[in-house]
């Protein structure tokens, strides 16, 4: 197996479940590589903000691949390869949509995460899942106005953060009918408990961005390994000739991706890469 690039997500893949710690075995196996010469990244729904404190782990790691490939960085010149945003009008007429509901709700922009003043007072752990709230609410600036921020400007993605899928339905179909939008969710609704449904430009998918940093890189999909847990994944391990599911992802992510590897707590994504690409 000859791989020049390998991209995995974070929350579900490469993380613990605690969704704070990066098993030592995943950082062992990818210094390795990139020591190698193969090119390192990350690809996550998540923004700047909320990822700088993974990649400060990881100081040889070359691309990070933020909201759902809304925003692609090259880490070692600090610069924006590319980004791909919801306009300003896209956005504005969805905060329309969803002040008819009772909803908790985030944009990402500028690599930092906003809520209105409505959902910050119902951001709370009952609301949302425990492990989202904790590592969340460090981080959140709370706004009177989005609409005010942005200011007649693009956002990254907004992610409605705990919905019932018949709310995530009726949204979806409300939102489709005005205008464009990709729609990925990080963590699925099961045992009773709420989703997420994430919102970005229609060509912001974690696909489309790896698809266009290999472009740059002159690296063909049959040199390119990716892993993934969840929706928001499946573009790349589609597109990707080297796409593993972790073992506790989705079933939609099990039927996307080429190979299975282990879960993320068991450190899936280092055992993969030592047996394809070390050949151990």
């Amino acid at each position: 197996m000859d791989i020049n690039l390998i991209v995995t997500d974070l929350d579900g893949t490469f993380l613990n479940s605690n969704h704070l710690t990066i098993p030592k075995e995943n950082i062992d196996a990818f210094k390795r590589a990139h020591d190698m010469g193969i090119k390192v990244a990350i690809a996550s729904g998540r923004t700047k903000i909320l990822a700088d404190y993974i990649v400060e782990q990881l100081p040889f790691l070359d691309y990070l691949i933020t909201s759902n490939g809304a925003v692609t960085y090259d880490l070692h010149t600090g610069q924006i390869v590319c980004s791909t945003l919801m306009s300003n009008t896209q956005s504005v007429e969805i905060f329309n949509i969803l002040k008819d509901y009772n909803l908790i709700y985030e944009i990402y922009y500028k690599g930092d995460c906003y809520m209105n003043n409505k959902s910050y007072a119902m951001f709370d752990g009952e609301h949302v899942p425990p492990h989202i709230h904790d590592l969340l609410k460090d981080f959140i600036k709370p706004v009177e106005s989005l609409e005010a921020l942005i200011d007649g400007q693009g956002i990254e993605k907004l992610n409605i953060l705990s919905l019932t899928g018949e709310e995530r339905l009726e949204i979806e179909e409300k939102v489709s009918k005005i205008c464009d939008v990709a729609f990925a969710s990080s963590f699925p609704i099961i045992k009773g408990v709420n989703g997420n449904l994430e919102m970005t430009n229609i060509n912001a998918t974690k696909g489309f961005a790896i698809k266009g940093l290999a472009e740059a890189l002159n690296i063909g999909k049959e040199n390119i390994m990716c892993f993934g847990d969840g929706e928001n994944d499946c573009s790349m391990l589609e597109f990707a000739d080297y796409s593993f599911a972790m073992a506790n992802g989705t079933d939609l992510v099990k039927t996307t991706a080429k190979y299975m590897t282990d879960t993320n707590d068991n450190g899936g994504v280092a055992k993969a890469i030592n047996k394809y690409v070390f050949g151990e």
